[in-house]
């Protein structure tokens, strides 16, 4: 009967230390804290030295290029303008083979407030290039107090912006690497490492 006690109290034990080790285990998952990369490469770039309003102008579709240089996801897009709008197409798209990643609805901006809207999360990885760009004609055009041109990227956090991005109209093209003197927006995104 003594040698039973012995060994039930022994896998007693065992069990008590697997269960210890996998409590353990889960405690050492790092969660990492949510970025918006825009505040910090407005800060760095300077476009945050002078501000124009555009309202009613022509439609297009800007906002920047990047790549991010760890692991992680988007888990939002966030999203300001100079007037109220409503159906704001918000595009993502594979810089590197200009293929559309997802296409985002905002349903309603208020003026100069900005909006976060939660996306399912999307994996982003530091292989690849990426573009966010929203379509509208209400826009913040941010400059460099003297005018000059940002020297790019622009390492904002865990995000590497590369150039801010433009092309004119109303569909869904891709945006070209041309705006080196101003960021048009203001759209971004909230980025969580992963790894």
């Amino acid at each position: 009967m003594e040698k039973y006690f012995k060994i039930i109290t022994v896998v007693f034990f065992l069990v008590i230390t697997i269960s210890c080790s996998k409590d353990d285990e889960a405690s050492e998952l790092k969660t990492y804290p949510e970025e918006n990369p825009l505040a910090l490469y407005l800060e760095k770039s300077e476009f945050n030295q002078s501000t124009a309003n555009h309202v009613d102008t022509l439609y297009s579709e800007q906002g920047f290029q990047f790549k991010p240089k760890v692991k992680g996801i988007m888990k939002a897009v966030t999203l300001k303008i100079p007037d109220n709008a409503t159906n704001i197409r918000v595009t993502i798209w594979n810089a590197d083979t200009h293929v559309i990643i997802k296409t985002i609805t905002v349903p309603n901006v208020n003026a100069n407030t900005e909006i976060r809207q939660e996306i399912e999360p999307l994996e982003m990885v530091p292989e690849t290039r990426y573009s966010i760009v929203f379509n509208g004609n209400d826009y913040y055009e941010r400059l460099r107090a003297n005018g000059s041109e940002q020297n790019a990227p622009i390492d904002a956090g865990n995000v590497s912006i590369i150039y801010t991005v433009f092309v004119d109209g109303n569909s869904q093209n891709y945006p070209w690497p041309m705006q080196k003197k101003s960021y048009l927006g203001d759209i971004s995104f909230v980025f969580q490492q992963t790894k």
